[in-house]
């Protein structure tokens, strides 16, 4: 081969290897958002750096948790992130998933998060609640619906979290004083800042980070240690199941489609490395929800503030990916 036959090789083939990586950056990361503003605030930050840091675009999705999953399973590319894995309320599905057809990979976001059912403190103070078995004498003053007993917000429809709450209310004993209430959680929001505004008597599931620790002042209602032989989930099998105690200590993770080795394998490689600081996730939350004070920021708008001032957490999200 002549010298400038093979440079002419060496040009094509260098234009082919560089063709092909902007190519495969260019491959399209599909991030599944649920409905609470953790899940909402975390994949805008994720959309706003797999775009400005490392060229990929990348699209937010508002989808189910179920079908999130599902759609991860089957690994077509229509969802190839779920920003937020809740463990151990999601725990059917991550072993379904993650541990036994292995089509999905997670990394740790926090660990330790705690979760169970708040009252606001004036009340607990008020009506000396501590325990959940001092709910029961005050059970109408949380009456929301006018049927004459207690509502609990259990939680959004799909949510573990919500058939975990309904079983450890009856197996409590608070069934006959307290109905669940299953809302979408926007919708329980609206009511509990109405109820904050009014100081009126409410009490519900909820979990950390978020920004109500920021702007409310609340307490949890004390249940009984987490024990594992008092702690029998069958998940859609309530007559299955008996919980008599409170939950333990939450990790929330990031799930990915191993599928996105093969699509985009750089995208792959940046969400092997996230993480995320509890503390830092309630900063996102503040600014993004509607908090009463404080008005919403678009969920752009709060990643690239947030991006901006934390360069050490996402150097580190980039190291070995760029």
């Amino acid at each position: 081969m002549g010298k400038s036959k093979w440079y002419f090789f060496l040009i094509v083939l260098m234009a082919v290897s560089i063709g092909s990586g902007v190519s495969h950056a260019g491959e399209e990361v599909v991030i599944a958002q649920q409905t609470w503003d953790g899940s909402i605030a975390t994949a805008h930050v994720f959309k706003y750096v797999l775009e400005n840091k490392l060229n990929i675009p990348a699209v937010v999705k508002p989808i189910g948790q179920p079908p999130t999953w599902v759609a991860l399973d089957k690994g077509d590319g229509s969802i190839d992130v779920k920003t937020e894995c809740w463990w151990p309320n999601e725990d059917a599905f991550y072993k379904k998933y993650v541990e036994e057809r292995k089509t999905i990979e997670v990394s740790l976001l926090f660990g330790n998060a705690p979760q169970g059912w708040v009252v606001p403190t004036w009340a607990a103070k008020k009506y000396n609640i501590k325990t959940y078995k001092d709910l029961i004498p005050h059970a109408k003053l949380f009456d929301i619906n006018g049927d004459g007993k207690g509502d609990l917000w259990c939680g959004g429809g799909g949510w573990s979290s919500t058939q975990i709450s309904k079983i450890q209310m009856r197996d409590l004993g608070l069934e006959e004083h307290f109905s669940p209430l299953v809302l979408e959680v926007w919708v329980f929001l609206a009511q509990l800042k109405e109820a904050m505004r009014r100081q009126k008597e409410i009490v519900f599931y909820y979990w950390a980070p978020e920004w109500i620790w920021a702007k409310y002042d609340l307490t949890w209602v004390e249940l009984p240690q987490w024990e594992e032989s008092k702690w029998k989930y069958v998940p859609k099998k309530p007559d299955e199941s008996r919980i008599t105690c409170g939950w333990r200590s939450a990790k929330v993770h990031t799930g990915y489609g191993i599928h996105l080795k093969n699509k985009n394998p750089t995208a792959y490689k940046f969400f092997k490395n996230i993480y995320l600081p509890m503390e830092e996730q309630s900063k996102m939350i503040a600014e993004l929800a509607d908090v009463p004070g404080n008005p919403p920021k678009p969920p752009m708008e709060v990643a690239k503030w947030w991006v901006n001032n934390n360069p050490k957490i996402v150097g580190d999200w980039l190291k070995g990916v760029q």
